[in-house]
């Protein structure tokens, strides 16, 4: 690890499962900071399965694994055991920061909560992701970004087609790496916090949370009384805030708002070979087109199907229409602006690449990352660093505390 890096002086016990707080503690590690993850013997954390779900891509690869836990270190303990619970003190006297997103009920049985932490290292961060919060009705109840995040906020619900259509669901991961990233932004916080104090502190944040401030808009009308029977359902939407669908089948979303719909609609028209529409007089003013707004939108379809993206994209970008269009997963494996952009990093061993997190700083160069760890594959080195000697860990692993 480069002396250089940003958080190379931090020491991180990843004592999650998963993602979201695992995530945070990835963007850590990606500038610096040794991560420690601690795992369950024998099968390990149980994310490392996720990519045999029914209906995610297959691979030979572990690639969930690899995205979130990349350039960390892995003990296998077994925390119901006494001499296993002791060897993490010893680990968190150390430590910096402290993440868990265990259930309140587990955490309470194996003592993990914040006092128990920071009565062993009262100047450890304390990281707490959970589903629902820390209190109320909810707060022991189990969840995962699908059910809290992307159901349970209202997301799932605002972005149906229609008030008819099915609710679609999320992708894995979705709502986690976006709450990994409020949570790393609390620990941060909360670091330079302690440099201002010398103490310690605990932050959180949970799923429901970042699904509220992910729906926000529409939470917010509902606060404010907004006749929430309105919904932005397809047909409903202006011509100029449309998905279209080009000849090869390729979709893109044009996205011309109100306050410069004006100007840009006579470079629309000229786009799309169309330059007879400002002549039409249902298409005359803002008031007019809104007006005939089904008919403009038919029209923009029918130009859209004679050609394919490729020639769309190029023809809008001309004319300085905004629009995006609608990407596969795939489609960013040599996407030349995700490359130009460093959206996507090496890993150290040279066994591909991988989704760099989404957070950069001038100045402060993110470390290149080993690949995820094996389980317990750092349990002899991380506690021969904590002064345990190798016969001890011998008989430690004879008696299942370690793996």
């Amino acid at each position: 690890m480069s002396e250089q890096a940003l958080f190379s002086d931090l020491l991180v016990i990843d004592c999650a499962s998963f993602i979201a707080g695992p995530a945070a503690g990835t963007i850590l590690s990606d500038f610096g900071a040794q991560v420690i993850k601690i795992e369950p013997l024998g099968e390990g954390d149980g994310y490392r399965k996720l990519k045999h779900l029914p209906g995610v891509p297959k691979c030979d690869r572990n690639y969930p694994w690899r995205l979130t836990n990349r350039g960390k270190q892995s003990l296998a303990l077994d925390l119901k055991q006494a001499e296993g619970r002791a060897l993490l003190d010893q680990l968190i006297s150390r430590a910096d920061v402290f993440i868990t997103n265990y259930p309140l009920a587990v955490r309470a049985k194996l003592q993990l909560n914040y006092a128990d932490i920071s009565a062993v290292n009262p100047r450890t961060i304390y990281a707490s992701l959970t589903p629902y919060g820390e209190s109320g009705p909810e707060a022991a109840s189990t969840g995962y970004d699908a059910t809290a995040w992307w159901a349970r906020s209202g997301l799932m619900d605002s972005v149906r087609a229609s008030g008819e259509t099915s609710p679609g669901l999320s992708v894995p991961g979705m709502g986690d790496q976006m709450a990994a990233c409020s949570l790393y932004g609390a620990i941060v916080t909360a670091l330079y916090q302690r440099q201002r104090t010398g103490q310690g502190s605990m932050v959180s944040t949970s799923l429901l949370a970042n699904g509220l401030w992910s729906n926000g808009v529409m939470v917010q009308a509902a606060l404010d009384g907004a006749d929430m029977s309105t919904r932005m359902d397809s047909e409903k939407l202006s011509a100029f805030t449309q998905l279209y669908r080009c000849r090869d089948e390729r979709w893109f979303l044009l996205t011309i708002l109100p306050q410069v719909q004006e100007a840009a609609w006579p470079q629309l028209a000229r786009c799309l070979g169309h330059e007879e529409w400002l002549e039409d007089p249902r298409f005359a003013t803002v008031s007019t087109r809104h007006q005939h707004n089904r008919d403009l939108t038919a029209g923009i379809r029918q130009a859209i199907e004679q050609q394919d993206w490729g020639h769309w994209k190029a023809r809008l970008a001309e004319y300085g229409i905004t629009c995006g269009g609608i990407a596969k997963a795939a489609d960013q494996v040599d996407d030349p602006q995700v490359a130009a952009a460093g959206m996507l990093c090496e890993l150290a061993d040279n066994s591909g690449r991988t989704v760099d997190s989404p957070i950069y700083v001038s100045g402060a160069e993110k470390r290149k990352q080993a690949s995820a760890p094996e389980v317990g594959e750092h349990s002899s080195a991380i506690l021969d660093s904590i002064g345990i000697d190798p016969d001890t860990v011998a008989l430690l692993r004879s008696k299942g505390v370690v793996g």
